[in-house]
């Protein structure tokens, strides 16, 4: 730690000497994820972001999204040294229950039928499955038979599931790698997965449950799959890559 400070003084010591204004970044995480992100009034993007070229010093980092209680943040970026801010949201009180409902999406097959906590329910329009927001039981019925799991439903937000027609035992809560690593951290050559965060390596192949994470074999319950043109997976694979970053 007494390193990493000491090599920050002596960068920021440079930069004054070259007259350049000494800059560092801010990797900013929420739960839920696309939260917009503002810095000292400025509009910047949703969460999870990646701000690059902060002036050293004090900053206000505001978090707003609709239906969740808005945060402000005071962040000191120290020069050339990477920070993490990472935010669990609170849900804002409403006299409505619009907020406390998310949706569940169903990929890989058309369920016969879709219960929650034992309850049928329908589809909307959209094909989405409303639900409270909430930890339940979901079971999918399909042509091979029943496939059960626990889920947790965000309010305003999208659970996605993936489910095999082939299998009847298992199914797989995945989330879009975009919501959690940034573009340049994302390869995808042919079916061939290749990501790269923080310190973490992680070589997967497409329709394959078997990953190479740091160099060990891990399997997950969920291969990489391609839905609308974006990559998902496995939320237990990225939660694990964002849950231990700590600066660089």
């Amino acid at each position: 730690m007494f390193r990493r400070f000491a090599a920050a003084a002596a960068c920021a010591a440079l930069f004054v000497l070259l007259g350049a204004v000494p800059t560092g970044s801010l990797y900013v995480t929420t739960l839920p994820t696309g939260v917009d992100v503002w810095v000292d009034g400025t509009y910047v993007g949703h969460s999870p972001l990646v701000l690059d070229a902060l002036a050293a010093g004090r900053h206000t980092i505001s978090l707003t999204k609709t239906g969740w209680l808005a945060q402000d943040l005071d962040v000191s970026i120290i020069p050339a040294v990477a920070s993490l801010s990472s935010v669990q949201m609170s849900r804002a009180p409403s006299r409505t229950m619009r907020f406390n409902m998310g949706l569940v999406a169903v990929h890989g097959t058309v369920p016969r039928e879709l219960l929650i906590d034992g309850q049928p329910v329908k589809p909307d329009k959209n094909g989405f499955y409303p639900a409270s927001a909430g930890l339940h039981e979901i079971a999918v019925r399909t042509a091979a038979g029943k496939i059960s799991r626990n889920i947790t439903v965000y309010p305003d937000m999208r659970t996605d599931i993936v489910v095999r027609d082939d299998e009847t035992t298992r199914s797989a809560v995945v989330a879009p790698a975009s919501d959690y690593l940034s573009a340049d951290e994302i390869k995808i050559e042919g079916a061939r997965v290749v990501l790269r965060h923080a310190r973490h390596d992680v070589v997967a192949k497409i329709g394959s449950t078997s990953y190479r994470v740091d160099g060990a074999s891990v399997a997950f319950d969920a291969a990489p799959t391609l839905i609308g043109g974006k990559l998902y997976l496995p939320i237990d694979l990225l939660s694990q890559l964002t849950a231990g970053d700590k600066p660089k």
